[in-house]
């Protein structure tokens, strides 16, 4: 999908576009009032909607100021360096934006004698201004892209990339999930448990949101993705709700948590120590056991149990974790493969079974190297 910049300019004022050379076009307009000081913008003529475009579009509509009624710049607020580099990328891969365009300013807390190189490197950004804030928690940074013209571009592309076409492509929605989601998503962690347990993964938006809302809740029902939707009057929120290892591991194949760093490590955390239980299909388990050539609790000795627990498990009334069949595989005759391929069931925590299809076997090589 390709959007022609001249073909969506925004109807309300008289634009002056001029044609330059490598397929660009020089913007500027004449309102009614108001003209002076007036920046043109440099723009290539047609602008390529990917992946990376719609993830960073998703970003900027949780992270921007896209809502705001101020109208001369673009604004774009996060804490996570790896977030403001994407998007500061993305506006210089796809729009040729400019260092010099670009206004950077990071509010801070605690000092950090550091501050202004570590930020700098990160966003290949030379002028760094800072600001004391009690406000802020940790450093936060603002870019800022100044000039009306651009700001009135950029939203009109958003207008015209938002449409029914993003959401019904695979790639697309998928993509847009994953800016969103790095914007406005969090993992909910339950320490309570004798391993922290991720309770919940949410969407936190404005109760004001209603079309960001329902975009999310199209593709989260076209990911066959299960979810509750709650509005909190007294603080102004909307909370989309998704349960359920089961949805947890549609959403790790879509590779929702992948754009933010500090919500893929929490993910990751909690999923390579996650207690995952494998029930075998029965003829294989029977043969299993038997090519251990082991007594019973000499199985129950090597994987850190009991002999009445191993007991059980070769009548099928008790399950091993993956990290206990590892350790058997040593001593058997069978791979890796062929537990993969005899899998009855998979239990993860103490609530949740799974088949064994393609989505939670991709999950187990990854986080139980199975």
């Amino acid at each position: 999908m390709e959007i022609n910049i001249i073909k969506i300019l925004p109807k309300e004022n008289n634009w002056i576009v001029k044609e330059l050379k490598n397929n660009k076009i020089k913007v500027n307009y004449i309102a009614k009032r108001g003209n002076y000081n007036r920046k043109s913008f440099i723009f290539p003529k047609k602008i390529l909607i990917d992946e990376k475009f719609v993830e960073a579009l998703a970003l900027y509509l949780g992270d921007g100021d896209f809502n705001n009624k101020d109208k001369r710049h673009l604004t774009f607020v996060s804490k996570d360096k790896d977030l403001v580099g994407f998007f500061l990328n993305f506006l210089r891969n796809y729009f040729r934006i400019k260092n010099k365009d670009i206004t950077t300013l990071v509010h801070y807390k605690k000092s950090n004698n550091n501050l202004v190189k570590e930020w700098s490197n990160k966003l290949k950004i030379d002028r760094i201004l800072t600001k004391y804030s009690n406000r802020h928690k940790e450093e936060t940074c603002h870019i800022q892209i100044n000039g009306v013209i651009f700001r009135l571009i950029f939203e009109s592309v958003i207008n015209n990339v938002l449409t029914n076409e993003i959401i019904s492509d695979e790639n697309s929605r998928r993509a847009f999930l994953r800016g969103i989601f790095a914007a406005e998503g969090s993992i909910g962690i339950d320490y309570l448990e004798k391993k922290p347990y991720i309770s919940q993964i949410t969407f936190n938006l404005s109760i004001k949101e209603k079309k960001l809302k329902n975009i999310i809740s199209e593709c989260l029902l076209l990911e066959s993705v299960t979810f509750k939707v709650r509005e909190n009057i007294k603080d102004n929120s909307l909370e989309i709700n998704i349960q359920n290892w089961k949805n947890y591991i549609k959403l790790y194949n879509i590779n929702l948590f992948y754009l933010c760093k500090r919500k893929q490590d929490r993910f990751n955390k909690i999923s390579k120590n996650l207690n995952v239980h494998i029930k075998f299909k029965p003829a294989f388990r029977k043969y299993f056991f038997e090519s251990l050539d082991m007594y019973q609790k000499d199985i129950a000795k090597k994987i850190d149990s009991w002999q009445a627990n191993v007991s059980r498990t070769v009548d099928g009334t008790h399950l091993l974790r993956v990290e206990q069949i590892l350790k058997l595989l040593n001593y058997s005759n069978y791979s890796k493969k062929d537990i993969v391929n005899n899998i009855e069931d998979i239990r993860i925590g103490s609530l949740t079974n799974l088949k064994p299809n393609h989505e939670c076997i991709k999950f187990l090589k990854e986080y139980k190297s199975i």
